[in-house]
């Protein structure tokens, strides 16, 4: 057994012994199991939420986009900021909500708020389709990573198998508890690595950063600029704005803001996540470096530019560091996300139609559905598909169409009523599916608008019917709501 084999296969059992002690005895019903207990510090919480931003893509598909598209990659880091600014004000009243009227998942916020268990079916819907891409897209990261920091010793299918039952095995054990302590490892160790390498590449191999950049615009001098169309500026601004409003509406970060203890908790890490987000920059720095020691690499090799850098520089030690960065950041978010598919199918869909069953009956009902999710994603991972390329494509378009009815119901008055919301969202996702489905966006319908118009991203433009649409239905159907009401009362 090598040495990186070794080195991955420590931490792994440091982290599952720390993830099962910290569960222990403190899951007997969902909300201990899928919520923490709603006890999560300040510290526990940023890793927690951290862990949902900075996932093995930080070491392999950043690197990658870096080195074939250069400064258009900061998009992510400018994003997950000035999201961080929204998330300041829109987390604590979220966990307040939710600790308030005793909810588990994003969709029982959505059903109490607009008083609507369809909407709740359909929120818990998106949510799971959503999340799925993103489970599997970190397995496939996960048996990358791993396989090639084993030197080929350990196939990706294998990694992907053993992956995938160490993130079941911890999860159903220890919960939230568990997930949460090991996302600390994972942020540390990659954060570590990714600092450490940002900075000693380009002084080993090119005199320091100034050095470097000077050398990439003498070499390659188009990652540095923004082209005239395309990945342009208005696309990265568009781009930025777009994300920035859908950091904190995903499924697993109502999850993080359910369980923190406090609203001060979830403010500090607002305030320190931007600061965090620069570990992206350093992931640029490596691509950077990439582009000059090891240039030429084409399609998916660029994802592979931080390890491949880093086999012909250090030893096969920390080699095995690299691995076993890898592994966890693929592990937490994983474990996060399948929790939260479980709890919301069971709160959601399940609950409503066998509404009686014990409170420890309902945890394991989550975790079943746990179970099913990941050996869904498991086979997807090793089955990859033209339908799990069209998922991903969907993602953040399915998921952003909640935005509009979140934004109206945390209003003091809201005046959208669940028709309207329900209608948004319907409509919202329909053009994401048939844009994603036929290729059709505004460059297709119409290619002779100006490159400013074309090269808006179009989920902005999804966004905008989204929000239009909520507020005509809801206009339309006040009257009738409030008549329903007044029916209502007059019967009791």
């Amino acid at each position: 057994m090598n040495i990186s084999i070794t080195i991955m296969i420590a931490f792994v059992i440091v982290c599952m012994y720390w993830a099962i002690k910290a569960g222990r005895g403190k899951n007997g019903n969902m909300e201990e199991w899928a919520l923490g207990g709603r006890g999560m510090g300040a510290i526990i919480t940023f890793f927690l939420l951290a862990g949902e931003f900075f996932t093995a893509f930080s070491l392999t598909g950043l690197v990658g986009l870096a080195y074939n598209s250069g400064i258009a990659t900061l998009y992510i880091m400018t994003y997950i900021s000035i999201g961080c600014v929204l998330g300041y004000f829109l987390l604590p009243k979220i966990r307040r909500y939710g600790k308030e009227h005793h909810l588990i998942s994003q969709g029982d916020f959505f059903e109490k708020k607009y008083t609507s268990p369809f909407l709740g079916k359909l929120i818990t819907i998106v949510g799971v389709v959503a999340i799925m891409p993103m489970i599997v897209m970190a397995l496939k990261g996960l048996g990358l990573i791993v396989s090639v920091a084993s030197y080929g010793a350990i196939s990706s299918t294998t990694a992907i198998w053993i992956g995938s039952m160490i993130v079941v095995i911890y999860t159903l054990i220890s919960g939230l508890h568990g997930s949460s302590r090991v996302a600390l490892i994972k942020d540390v160790l990659t954060f570590g690595v990714l600092l450490f390498l940002g900075l000693y590449f380009p002084f080993h191999y090119h005199d320091g950063i100034g050095s470097m950049i000077k050398e990439v615009s003498e070499v390659k001098p188009q990652v540095l600029f923004f082209p005239d169309a395309g990945l342009s500026l208005v696309w990265f601004i568009s781009s930025i704005v777009l994300m920035a409003l859908g950091v904190y509406i995903w499924p697993h970060t109502f999850l993080s803001a359910f369980a923190a203890k406090s609203d001060k908790a979830l403010r500090k890490n607002s305030i320190l996540m931007p600061l965090y987000s620069l570990m992206q920059l350093f992931s640029c720095f490596v691509g950077f470096a990439a582009i000059l020691t090891i240039p030429n690499l084409s399609g998916a090799e660029s994802d592979l530019a931080l390890i491949k850098l880093v086999f012909q520089t250090f030893d096969p030690w920390f080699v095995g560091l690299i691995g076993a960065a890898g592994l966890l950041a693929s592990l937490v978010p994983c474990s996060v996300m399948l929790i939260t598919i479980g709890s919301m199918i069971t709160s959601n869909i399940y609950i409503p139609l066998k509404p009686n069953i014990s409170a420890r009956k309902q945890m394991n009902i989550a975790r079943s559905f746990a179970i099913v999710a990941a050996i869904i994603s498991l086979y997807l991972s090793l089955h990859s598909s033209g339908a799990l390329v069209l998922l991903q494509l969907l993602s953040y378009n399915f998921i952003i169409q909640l935005f509009p009815s979140l934004i109206f119901s945390l209003m003091k008055k809201n005046f959208v009523t669940k028709q309207g919301a329900i209608s948004g969202i319907v409509i919202g996702l329909s053009i994401a599916l048939f844009s994603a489905a036929t290729g059709t966006t505004v460059a297709t319908l119409f290619p002779n608008l100006p490159s400013f118009i074309l090269d808006i991203n179009n989920g902005i433009y999804m966004l905008i019917i989204n929000a239009i649409v909520t507020v005509i239905v809801s206009l339309v159907t006040q009257e009738s709501t409030a008549e329903s009401k007044s029916l209502k009362s007059e019967a009791i």
